[in-house]
């Protein structure tokens, strides 16, 4: 069994389409998708057509919560008006708010592959690499493979009970080098492999649709891409 995983997509059509070109090569049985579609960019409605369209299992990120205007976890009053302008300006359908905010918090495979966004109890939060281990203790027990996404860098971690955990980088907005990441999981009896693919966009393409898009969207991108 050989599966895709990409995640935090957030609405980077020219990463999308750039990272799906590489998966036609990897000859892959399924792609999961772990949330985070259309948050950010200056195509995150065509993202999330792409994404529903394609059927691939999808689990709700914390920005597509957002996304639908739902301030939630938001401490002061600016991270609220970020959230609700961010919403205001991808516009989205009130069918595409109902699909992500139904979206589930984990997605389960074949072999005991477990997807979530951020831990398998939230997908506000996630551990980064250099994490301590307590901060990774919610993956134990809940399986003995569990990939995740949110904090958009590629890595690959085995706790102390034997899970093993991987972060699939971001197809958007990766924060471990320039290149849209994702990653691809094989699995061989009771063998576990992991490989992160990383894969050139065209990022001066994304900037200009973004500062075409102006407002919320222009300033996020350029904050996550640069100018």
């Amino acid at each position: 069994m050989r599966i895709a995983v990409i995640s935090d997509i957030h609405g980077n059509l020219m990463a999308l389409d750039a990272v799906e070109n590489d998966i036609e090569k990897m000859d892959v049985d399924e792609v999961w998708c772990g949330g985070d579609v259309a948050w950010g960019g200056p195509w995150g409605v065509r993202c999330i057509e792409r994404v529903r369209s394609a059927g691939w299992p999808t689990v709700r990120g914390n920005t597509d919560v957002w996304i639908t205007g739902d301030p939630q976890t938001a401490t002061t009053e600016a991270e609220r008006d970020d959230v609700v302008a961010m919403a205001a300006a991808h516009d989205l359908s009130v069918d595409d708010r109902d699909w992500l905010l139904n979206l589930p918090l984990g997605h389960k495979g074949l072999g005991g592959l477990l997807m979530v966004h951020g831990t398998p109890d939230s997908p506000f939060v996630a551990p980064l690499p250099d994490a301590p281990p307590i901060d990774f203790a919610p993956y134990e027990g809940k399986s003995s493979v569990v990939v995740y996404g949110h904090v958009h860098r590629g890595f690959i971690r085995r706790l102390a009970d034997g899970t093993l955990v991987a972060n699939a980088g971001s197809v958007g907005y990766p924060m471990d080098g320039e290149l849209a990441t994702y990653l691809i999981v094989d699995q061989t009896g009771t063998d576990w492999t992991f490989t992160h693919r990383r894969v050139v966009f065209d990022r001066p393409a994304v900037m200009a649709q973004a500062r075409v898009t102006g407002g919320a969207i222009e300033r996020w991108t350029t904050e996550k891409l640069g100018a």
